[in-house]
């Protein structure tokens, strides 16, 4: 009985499973390139490049970018890639390249080596052969936003195709942050979470076990920078920090349907900012989702004048403010807690060894018992507040001094975060891989 069960989950998977099929189908044809590629080095350096598209996104591979810059046996290239709009997956219908040239422009300096892929005077495409990069990572799981020759299927036939997920999975999502039409043509993954790393090797187990697909467990690189930056002030805050303040940060999910988490934004949109101004001991500063807002309009459950009406409340003589910046680490350094949905913001912030105030919202999929759901190892080291009132003892009783948690989130953050060089790591990697050498998976 175990194995015809075995066989049935074997053809369920392949049959049912979005892309599972079509990997099957291609495994000659995966391993023909990736042992190809292997054979044909650029040069002397180890050419790596990185696809910057989207700027919020950078942070997650800055450190590795970082640790390949200062090696002196490693190249690395960024490549400066717009956003693009598609109809059916077929027809470019826009090419968006503002947001990423002007992000480098202020970013980079002239000892980066950036290259802008897309001509605009001629729409042409840089040809990514012309590159001979090694290795390019690629920074979402979705070729449908990336233009034909820069997606994972066209380049694994002419580099080593590499992937750091941009967030971590928070709900039983896994097949949207390594879904397999994305992960089947990757050569090197680099997963942040025991759970993942299975969910990987299973998925991809027979190019696994022939050596041309390597899965790796390394944490997530983006912590590198956040533990970088314990000691860096916001200029947000709306007072100087003082014994007598409390600095608290509010991060509500960016929406309402329950298959995503849901929100709780609708529960305490009126309460989190009258708490500040009427508390003279609390700042408060409001980081909503860049999609929050946008979401809600087009939900129709904000009009475009009653989100104007209220970000307009968050301002310094209310105690509040309102943070709508790309990075943010200076903030979490600075603040005193944190108070957010489901998010992967409560794995950044466990990073600061500070009390977290989580709210589970009851219509989202938030199913605390799934191994699957990823903060679940977190959920020892957090308050968990189901109400406004429980909100308000819970800083009540951190402002007192009393944080029976800390030990706990102290612990977590240290097993999290490993030896606190994850980039590094990741290039030794890559390193290995480049010269044959035997690599830890």
């Amino acid at each position: 009985m175990g194995f015809l069960r075995r066989g049935f989950d074997f053809l369920k998977m392949v049959l049912l499973e979005k892309g599972h099929l079509i990997y099957w189908c291609n495994i000659p044809s995966f391993i023909h390139t990736q042992r190809r590629v292997r054979r044909v080095p650029s040069g002397d350096k180890i050419r790596i490049g990185f696809i910057l598209q989207v700027p919020n996104n950078w942070a997650v591979v800055e450190s590795l970018y970082l640790a390949a810059k200062a090696d002196p046996e490693v190249e690395p290239v960024i490549l400066l890639m717009p956003e693009v709009d598609f109809q059916y997956y077929l027809r470019m219908t826009g090419v968006h390249p503002e947001s990423v040239l002007r992000y480098a422009e202020g970013h980079f300096t002239e000892s980066d080596r950036c290259i802008s892929v897309y001509d605009p005077k001629s729409g042409a495409w840089t040809d990514p052969k012309s590159l001979a990069l090694d290795y390019v990572f690629i920074p979402r799981p979705y070729d449908t936003y990336l233009p034909r020759p820069y997606r994972a299927s066209r380049l694994r036939r002419i580099t080593r195709v590499a992937y750091v997920p941009y967030s971590t999975p928070l709900m039983d999502d896994w097949n949207l942050m390594y879904n397999m039409h994305f992960i089947r043509n990757l050569s090197l993954i680099f997963c942040e979470k025991q759970f993942s790393y299975d969910y990987v090797r299973a998925r991809l187990r027979p190019t696994v076990r022939s050596g041309d697909t390597k899965v790796f467990l390394t944490g997530f690189p983006k912590f590198d920078l956040n533990t970088a930056a314990s000691d860096t002030e916001s200029p947000l805050w709306p007072r100087k920090k003082s014994r007598g303040i409390m600095r608290v940060i509010w991060t509500p999910r960016w929406t309402t349907d329950p298959r995503l988490g849901a929100t709780s934004f609708f529960t305490f949109m009126e309460q989190m900012p009258r708490l500040a101004r009427e508390c003279e001991s609390i700042d408060l500063v409001f980081r909503p989702h860049p999609l929050a807002f946008e979401n809600f309009i087009a939900r129709g459950e904000m009009t475009e004048d009653e989100v104007a009406a209220y970000l307009a409340q968050f301002s310094p003589e209310h105690h509040l403010a309102l943070d709508t910046s790309r990075t943010y680490y200076d903030l979490l350094w600075s603040s005193d807690v944190l108070i957010s949905d489901v998010s992967s913001m409560l794995l950044d912030y466990l990073m600061t060894g500070k009390p977290i105030l989580f709210c589970p919202t009851p219509a989202g999929k938030t199913t605390t018992e799934d191994p699957r759901f990823a903060i679940r190892d977190i959920l020892d080291g957090l308050y968990i507040v189901r109400s406004f009132e429980e909100i308000r003892q819970t800083l009540a009783m951190l402002q007192g001094g009393v944080d029976p948690k800390r030990e706990t989130r102290l612990r977590l953050a240290r097993e999290m975060h490993r030896d606190g060089h994850i980039g590094e790591d990741i290039l030794g990697l890559i390193k290995k891989d480049y010269f044959g050498a035997p690599c830890p998976t």
